[in-house]
Order: C-alpha cells, then sequence, then structure tokens
C-alpha cells in the first residue's frame, strides 16, 4: 500500500496524497501556479499531463485529498512527451480540513460496469457507439476499457448504466493514459471527465455509495 510506497522516504498514508484523475496546482521554481491533472501517483513518484518545468526544478504541489486541502514539496525528475515526472515528496503539510464535497470527490469505485465509447472530436460525439467496459469510476473520471488503442488526448463519450430504470449518463472524456492488458489484449484508457453537470455528478455519487453500501453489507468493504 501506498503506506510504505515511498521505502526510506516519509511515509504518508493514500488519503493525503494527490489522486489519479484530480486537478492540482504546482509551482515550479517560484513561478505562478498552474492547474494541472494527475495521472499517477505510486513508489516512483508522481506524473502529471502537460510540461511545467525543466528536470531538478524545485515544486509544490497544492491540492485536495481525502483527509483535507495539503501540500507538499518535491523536484522534477524528468519530462516525457506531454508528462512531466515528479520525484516522491519530501514533505507533505496539512492546510486545511476536508470538506465533506472534497471527500465525496475522491471517493472513486474499482468495479467493472457495462457501457460504451464513440469518438468525440471538438467535444460532440459522432458515430455509432462502441461496446466498453468502464471501471474505477468517480467524480473527475474513469477508466475505460476497449478493443483499440486510443491516444492520450483523444475526446470520447462514454455511455454509463449507472441509475437503474433511467437514461444512461453520457459524458465526456478526455484520454489522459493508456496501457494494455496483457491478460485480455484489451486496452484499458484514463479518462478524465469535462463539463459534468450537477444532476450527473449527483448521479456518479449516487452509484457510488450504493455500491459501496452493497459491499459493506456482505463485509467486502
Amino acid at each position: 500500500m501506498l503506506k510504505s510506497l515511498f521505502g526510506s522516504r516519509p511515509a504518508f498514508t493514500p488519503a493525503k496524497l494527490p489522486q489519479r484523475n484530480s486537478s492540482v496546482d504546482v509551482i515550479v521554481g517560484g513561478r505562478p501556479a498552474r492547474t494541472v491533472t494527475v495521472d499517477e501517483c505510486s513508489e516512483k513518484g508522481i506524473v502529471t499531463r502537460e510540461v511545467v518545468g525543466r528536470a531538478g526544478e524545485p515544486a509544490v504541489f497544492v491540492y485536495a485529498a481525502p483527509a483535507g486541502r495539503f501540500r507538499l514539496q518535491t523536484k522534477i525528475s524528468g519530462v516525457r512527451g506531454n508528462n512531466t515526472y515528479f520525484d516522491p515528496p519530501k514533505r507533505v503539510e496539512l492546510v486545511g480540513a476536508a470538506s465533506s464535497a472534497q471527500k465525496r470527490s475522491s471517493v472513486r469505485l474499482d468495479a467493472l460496469v457495462n457501457g460504451a465509447w464513440r469518438f468525440a472530436p471538438n467535444g460532440k460525439g459522432t458515430g455509432e457507439y462502441t461496446r466498453a467496459t468502464i471501471q474505477d469510476i468517480s467524480r473527475g473520471g474513469c477508466a475505460l476499457n476497449t478493443d483499440r488503442e486510443l491516444r492520450a488526448g483523444t475526446l470520447v463519450e462514454v455511455k454509463l448504466n449507472l441509475r437503474e430504470g433511467k437514461p444512461p449518463l453520457i459524458l465526456l472524456g478526455e484520454v489522459m493514459r493508456h496501457h494494455e492488458i496483457r491478460t485480455s489484449g484489451k486496452h484499458s484508457h484514463g479518462l478524465r471527465f469535462h463539463g459534468v453537470r450537477p444532476e450527473e455528478d449527483n448521479a456518479i455519487i449516487e452509484f457510488i455509495n450504493r455500491k459501496q453500501s452493497e459491499l459493506r453489507s456482505r463485509g467486502l468493504a
């Protein structure tokens, strides 16, 4: 688990670290803050979308996490393509208590859901939907599993059946990262949602809460 994630470095619990697909403010080398998206947070460090500096430059993250609002100190370890790579944090400080909205925003559900997708150039879906499975659902994004690889930056519409007896949600998502699922040959894509409306946001929250309640009742959460 992430508690011992950073080896000899200070141990930080997952609730204090940036969450995948979340937005964070990054200050590099004392320059004005930029808002970027977290692609990964692992034992190797933190990866964000967009190039925000050069290798060796110091960086400060300010972000909301399940346990509150935090500030961490790190430095850029490298830049590849459209991603910036940061060392594991040297220090994490609490700067504000978590609100109920922050706690709900950070919650995600790693359960498979049947859905569909289609390309959405310029933010508008076109063509026929293709079946897919969807998991790792949160208010900010999800993982889309498909039979083909999609490039980072591709815009897609995803159709999610989250509400029993009601029409599916249709959300615009941007491909942030990709990896091949070797056991099945399928491709998993991390999506970041864009333009989620309040009623859609509430539907996602209700779905996650309902599924978590079902897991707890079965002793699985």
